[in-house]
This record gives C-alpha cells, structure tokens and sequence, in this order.
C-alpha cells in the first residue's frame, strides 16, 4: 500500500510539473566533464572507466544531507554501518575497510591505521560543489586502496568562481547544523574560507532481549571542519582540519556504553597541499603536489572486563609530479611519480588502568615510492584506446604492479561501447601487518563492458556489466588476519536519465550484484538487488518538489547465524523547497511512512538489528550573496 502511494505522488508530480519552463541547473550534470578518470578533463562517457557524477544542487533538492547519503545513489553502492554505527560504503559487493578511496579536492584521506574514511562520510552536502565516483578499480592512478572505487569530494571552496554561502538547519534528534563560505580575491590570488559545525543527540532505546544489553545505543555527534583555499594563476595552497566525536552505537565490543559523555569515538583529521601547474607549451603541462596529512583517534568503550582506551596518532608527507603532453598527434600521455612516507605517532591502548598490546604497532613506518603512466590514443574519430601501468614500492611489504586497458567506439553520435580491464591493489593496514608481518598485498582483477544510448541532453542511458576477483584475501577468522581466500563479484549496473521537460529531471538507478565468498557462498550482509527513482519539478512559484524512493533488497547472513535474512526496504524521502533569488529555505522528511533503516548485528550479541530510526524531518535554510 504504501509503495502503491508513492506512485501516485510520483505521477502527480510529473502532471503537475507539464507545463513548466526551463532551468539550466537541471542539465548541467547531462553532458559531465570530469578528471577523476584519467586527471584531464573528459566527458564521462568518453573514458572507459564508469564514472558517476553528483552535483550538490541536485541532491539538496532531494533532502540528501551528507557524503554518505549521497553515495547512496551511485550505482552499485549499497549503505551500511558496523555495530559502533561507523558508516560503510560497500562497493559491487566489497565490505572490507579499505578497498575504497576517498579524497578531498584531490587529497587522499584514507590512513595507513586501518585505511578508514568514514570520518569524512559526515561532511556536509552544502560544503561540496559535486562529488566524482569511479565505480570500480582505479589503481593506475591512485594506487592502493582503489580496488572497488575512488572517491573524489569538490569543495565549494575549490571553485574557481567567488561565492558567499551562509546555511543552517536542524531537526530530529535535536540536529542543529550551520556554516558558512567566504570568498574574496587578494590582488591576483582568490582567498576562500570555509568552515561549519553540526550535532545531535541522537539516542535509540535498546529494548530487553535475550541478550544481556538492554538500554541507550548512544548515536549522537558533534563535528565541525574549517578549510582554506587560496589559489593563483600557478600555485595554490588548500588546507583543512576536521573533528568528529560520535558515539558507539551498539559498542565497539557489542556492549552497550552506559553514559553518553564517557565513552566516544573522535576522529582528527588534517591536510594541507601546495600544488603548482604550468602549461609551458601549448601541447605541454606539468603540475607539482607537496602535501602533510596527520590522522588521531581517540577512542572509549566497554569490554566485558573494563573500559578499553585507545589513543593513536599517524602522520605522513607526500610529493607528486605529473606530466601531461598531447604532443605525439592523438595520443595524450599522461607521466607521473609519487613519494610518500608515513610514520606512528602514537599507538596506546589500556583496559581499566592497565596497559595492554596496541593493535597497531607504535613502530611502524611506511616510505611508498610510486611510477604511474597513462596514454588515451583516438585509433580514428570513432575509437579511443587507453592504456596504463603502475609501479608501487612500500617499504613495509613489498612491491605491486597495476596495469589497465580500456576501449571506447562510438558506433554512431547516440551510441557508445565501453570495455576495461584493471588489475588492482590494496596494502594491508597497520593493524593488519602488526597482527601478521607476513601478510602482502591484496589484488584484484576486473573486466566491464558498457554502452551508452543519448539520444539528447535530455534522454540518456547507460548500462553496463562487471566481472572481478579479489585474491589474498585479508580476513580474520579467529584473532589474527590471515590471507588464504578469495572473493568473486559479478553484477550490471544500470542508469537512466530523462528530462520529462525544461524543469523535471527524474533519474532511475538499478543494481544487481553477485558476491561470494571462496566456497561460493553469498557474501553476509551484501544486498543483491539495490533501485533508487527520484523526480526533481520546480513550479514558477519558486517551489521545488524532490522526491527519493529507494530500495534494497534482502540479504544474507553470516554462515554461523542461524536468523531468517536480513529483509528488504522501501525508503521514501519528500523535500519541498522555496526559493527566492539567492535564499532557499526547505523542508526535509526522511523515511516518511516510517518503515525503518536496519543493518546487521551479529547475534552472538542481539537478537535485533541495527535500528538506525524511522521517519526524521530538517528544516534547512541558506543564502548565497
């Protein structure tokens, strides 16, 4: 029934929106221009990765709030938090911490602790310009880490125009959030300022099972980031701290914390990057990256015999230099070299008031040295070939290799074929080499193939199928990481874009994905089947309509746990906005027939789900001058 009422607000929507005149903003993303493939500016369809772009304007308007909610509607991205409600992005299948890269204008933030990123997945939606997703293995270019996707988060601050940006909102759960943009030119250098701070106090009531734990499962957050940006015809400087403080949820040992200001999990991250780029000829351009990243975590939680205190501290420096030359007639080459080195700063763990082994060993170093190539040669006005190779050196474990090869044809002006084959890496974490020093790379190998059909701006679609394996596999079964398995992933992924006039957009995503395990069984907690359908319709009132539908089907559980699977979901959003010139003003309601987000809990510790809540509402307001 309640399905059968959104396709009625759906329908209504479109009627009522017929009439409408055109927006700009509702194409902008149709014909995308995007880096993140290949570091050269390219239309999407152009280059044999699958790239997914999202532009910020467009997912406000569908009530998205953050990095992680937005992830959700990429392709072969299913969403998903751990029992310490530590948000997950599982690409094509691939749950393992890691195997995704993420970067902030263009720097890396994943650590070498545990190779995280989700402290970045709270970061605001009204902070970012858009968001680039390589869906699949990008190693060639971003080394390890980027074996099921890459990530790229563009800052409004890194835009090359001058904005203001002022926003608030609050909601649910007592969330409040606020920030803001400045920008300003000082002679010929463009200055931007950027910073914001959210909180809530986000509480769920664990009621008594057969479990021991009963209580609060403590949600709540507070984070906040300042970010500068301050660029000139060559050089530039971008920096950016952040702080989070969330609670653990259902635990980091599957015990429930008893108060909520003495058992957190705070993240620090901070970045800085000086870059300069020069196009010296007109065939010939260079750009040179220096950069200082530091990452602390400082973490408080029950074990069943005390409190476990972690405190840990990593930094690293990198340099990078990358050569582009379209010199040789329709090739364009792409050189590049990459030196890191990354050292503990601090790695300490007690239990009460005794100190115990750190999981990470307070030790450890890593100098990576990394040769990359590329070249994208066009056969004739039809056909483009692209090849790559990679050279990655690590200090602490050895060394890997990472080739691609990729084709695009274009059969006419509305059809292309895309095909890529990728071979992938990912170095164990600092947690896993201190639990087994004699663990070596992860890899992966991966084919796709895909066509585009755009019959206009207005009409495209794109379809395509993939086929990877991940071998040495790092897993702990027991207490110690081992690398004896491999894991399969096959599955299509499909996009759909249609303007039904100048001022609606509705876009339908679907997904199957078929991952299993080295005896061939499903993968636990991996969705087969994931849909998302939204619809986007501004009035000449000024009001805007956004509605998201979307689901996700049942999943399998663990092989040791003996409950029915993980059911399937239907989640409705609706957003009404106003806007008038430069002022928006919305209205949020997430989940509205309150059907509830559940993830998986082991049942060795509940007999219920993860319940992340049921219907919210935010009222978001902001300003652009």
């Amino acid at each position: 029934m309640q399905l059968l009422l959104i396709v009625f607000i759906l329908l209504g929507s479109l009627l009522s929106a017929s009439e409408l005149d055109f927006e700009a903003d509702l194409l902008q993303s149709l014909d995308e221009v995007s880096e993140i493939a290949t570091k050269t500016k390219l239309n999407i369809d152009d280059t044999p990765s699958f790239v997914t772009v999202l532009h910020s304007q467009k997912l406000q308007k569908l009530g998205i709030d953050n990095v992680f909610e937005a992830l959700g509607l990429v392709p072969g991205v299913q969403l998903k938090k751990e029992k310490t409600g530590v948000p997950v992005v599982v690409f094509r299948g691939v749950t393992q911490k890691g195997e995704v890269k993420l970067m902030i204008d263009g720097v890396s933030i994943n650590n070498s602790y545990r190779g995280s990123i989700y402290h970045y997945l709270d970061f605001p939606i009204e902070m970012i310009k858009r968001i680039e997703v390589i869906r699949g293995a990008g190693s060639v270019l971003y080394g390890s880490g980027a074996i099921s996707g890459v990530i790229n988060i563009i800052t409004q601050s890194s835009d090359e125009s001058f904005k203001n940006i002022v926003f608030i909102s609050g909601g649910s759960y007592n969330t409040t959030k606020g920030g803001a943009l400045v920008s300003t030119d000082i002679g010929e250098l463009k200055l931007a300022l950027d910073s914001y701070y959210q909180k809530n106090d986000k509480i769920v009531k664990v009621e008594p099972n057969p479990s021991p734990y009963d209580g609060d499962s403590d949600r709540h957050l507070k984070d906040y980031s300042v970010g500068l940006n301050l660029s000139g015809k060559h050089l530039s400087f971008l920096g950016r701290v952040k702080k989070s403080d969330m609670g653990n949820a259902y635990g980091a040992f599957g015990i429930l914390d008893e108060e909520k200001n003495k058992y957190n999990n705070i993240n620090t991250s901070i970045f800085t990057q000086l870059s300069y780029k020069r196009n010296f000829s007109e065939n010939n351009k260079i750009s040179a990256l220096v950069g200082y990243n530091r990452y602390e975590q400082q973490a408080k939680s029950l074990h069943p015999a005390g409190i476990v205190d972690a405190d840990y501290k990593e930094e690293s420096y990198f340099f990078q230099t990358d050569f582009i030359s379209t010199f040789l007639t329709n090739n364009e080459f792409l050189i590049g070299a990459k030196f890191e080195s990354a050292k503990t700063l601090k790695s300490e763990w007690s239990l009460g008031s005794v100190a115990i082994t750190p999981i990470s060993n307070p030790y450890l170093t890593r100098k990576i040295t990394s040769i990359y190539l590329n070249n994208t040669y066009s056969l004739n006005s039809d056909t483009a070939i692209s090849a790559g190779l990679r050279y990655d050196s690590y200090s602490d474990f050895g060394d890997s290799y990472s080739p691609n090869l990729g084709l695009v044809y274009r059969f006419n002006e509305f059809i292309r074929v895309k095909t890529l084959y990728s071979h992938s890496f990912r170095a164990p974490s600092w947690v896993e080499l201190t639990s087994n020093p004699d663990l070596k790379a992860e890899s992966s190998d991966s084919i796709e193939a895909g066509i585009i059909f755009k019959q206009s701006e207005q009409n495209i679609f794109r379809i395509n199928f993939y086929a990877s394996k991940i071998n040495d596999m790092i897993t702990k079964p027991t207490g110690t990481y081992i690398q004896e398995s491999k894991n399969e992933f096959y599955g299509a992924e499909l996009e759909y874009i249609y303007s039904l006039n100048h001022q609606t957009e509705l876009n339908f995503f679907a997904s199957y994905i078929d991952a299993n395990d080295n005896d061939g069984d499903n993968l636990a907690d991996v969705a087969n089947i994931l849909a998302s359908t939204s619809l986007s319709y501004e009035l000449n009132s000024g009001f805007t309509f956004g509605s998201l539908l979307k689901y996700i089907s049942s999943s399998k559980r663990s092989t040791t746990d003996i409950r029915d699977d993980m059911r399937e979901s239907f989640i409705f959003d609706q957003t009404l906005s106003y806007s008038n010139k430069n002022f928006t003003l919305s209205l949020v309601l997430k989940d509205l027939f309150n059907s509830g987000v559940y993830y998986a809990l082991p049942k060795n510790n509940y007999e219920k789900d993860f319940d992340d809540s049921g219907r919210r509402i935010l009222l978001n307001a902001s300003l652009e001058f």
